[in-house]
C-alpha cells in the first residue's frame, strides 16, 4: 500500500515537472520564431569599418582591433568591442529605428589612442534608425537621415 502511494507521488511529480519544462522550451522557442519572422535582420555581429567624422583615416584609428557590435532585439540588449573596451547596455528597436540607452556600461581598460573609442561611443548613442544592405551583410547606423557608421556581418 505505501509502495503504491509513494509510486503515484513520485509518478506525479515526474510528469508534472517533464510538462512543465516542455511549455518553458516551447514559449521560448515560439517567442524566437516570432522575431525571426519579424524578418529582424540587425541581429547578430557586425564589425565596423566607416564612423563619419573621424580624425584621421579609419584603419589608424583602431590599429589592434576594429569596433563591433553585437544586437539581440528579442532581449533588448547591445553590447560589443569599443576598439579597446568592452561594452554592453539596452536598445529599444523597431521597425528600422533604433534608440540606444544614454547609459552603457564599458571596461575600463586604457589604450594608447582613447579617441577612437570614444568616437565610436558617442556616434553610437547618436544612432536613431538602420539600414540592412547588401543581402544582409552591411549594416548601415543612421541619424536622421544620414548615415554615420557602417559594419559588416561578422
Amino acid at each position: 500500500m505505501k509502495k503504491s502511494i509513494a509510486t503515484i507521488i513520485l509518478s506525479s511529480i515526474l510528469i508534472t515537472s517533464c510538462y512543465t519544462s516542455k511549455t518553458t522550451t516551447m514559449d521560448i522557442t515560439d517567442k524566437k520564431k516570432a522575431n525571426t519572422l519579424k524578418g529582424n535582420l540587425i541581429d547578430g555581429t557586425w564589425e565596423a569599418n566607416y564612423i563619419m567624422n573621424t580624425p584621421k583615416a579609419f584603419g589608424e584609428l583602431y590599429l589592434r582591433v576594429k569596433p563591433s557590435i553585437t544586437i539581440n532585439s528579442y532581449e533588448n540588449r547591445i553590447g560589443g568591442v569599443t576598439g579597446c573596451n568592452n561594452f554592453t547596455g539596452k536598445c529599444t528597436i523597431d521597425g528600422n529605428k533604433i534608440m540606444i540607452a544614454d547609459a552603457l556600461a564599458a571596461t575600463r581598460k586604457m589604450c594608447p589612442d582613447m579617441a577612437g573609442e570614444q568616437l565610436f561611443l558617442e556616434t553610437l548613442k547618436k544612432v536613431n534608425a538602420y539600414s540592412v544592405t547588401n543581402q544582409g551583410k552591411t549594416l548601415n547606423l543612421i541619424m536622421g537621415d544620414i548615415a554615420v557608421m557602417r559594419l559588416e556581418r561578422k
